[in-house]
């Protein structure tokens, strides 16, 4: 089993990578292989709504997301969302992230995901909302009602007794519903 999560933090260290890696940690406990995509590496640009995957089957655009965060997402059996909240929803990378699987229309049915957020306490639910609405237009599958940490400073996230609980019972859940489902996908 394959577990991929992608970080939507522009800033690496942060409180987002610590709840994500939280998350990815438990899962490799469960004997599940785990990859990690920090948007903020990569070069990949928006999505410019041209609509030619429609005819080729595939995004046009030839980057970083193409050649990497596309492969990656269509061998998962697992995907773990996350983003720190700005503004009270996704960070830019996040939404870049989630325009640009566009092109994955039917491509992702029955990969259980699971959303991870990072913020002050405001737009929480708003950021979880928006990465669950991603997974539930691909049809993916939800394993949990997301997990929310607070965290400014670098790595206050994981002084967050509630997210750490939550993040374990997030990489629970995700394994035994992708376990469950797991002829959903090869068929």
């Amino acid at each position: 089993m394959l577990a991929i999560g992608v970080c939507g933090s522009p800033r690496a260290g942060g409180n987002t990578d610590a709840l994500l890696e939280a998350v990815m940690d438990r899962l490799r406990e469960e004997g599940v292989r785990v990859e990690v995509i920090a948007l903020r590496n990569l070069r990949f640009s928006p999505c410019s709504g041209c609509r030619s995957c429609i005819k080729r089957g595939s995004c046009v655009i030839a980057d970083d997301f193409t050649r990497l965060v596309i492969p990656a997402l269509l061998s998962a059996d697992i995907v773990v969302v996350a983003s720190p909240v700005y503004f009270n929803n996704v960070s830019a990378l996040t939404k870049a992230f989630i325009d640009r699987t566009w092109c994955l229309r039917g491509k992702l049915r029955y990969r259980v995901g699971g959303a991870v957020v990072v913020g002050r306490g405001y737009g929480a639910e708003s950021a979880i909302t928006a990465i669950h609405a991603f997974m539930l237009k691909h049809g993916m599958i939800l394993a949990h009602r997301g997990v929310h940490g607070e965290g400014f400073e670098a790595r206050e996230v994981l002084r967050d007794e509630r997210a750490l609980r939550d993040a374990e019972s997030l990489a629970k859940t995700l394994v035994t519903v992708a376990e469950a489902t797991a002829s959903l996908r090869k068929g």
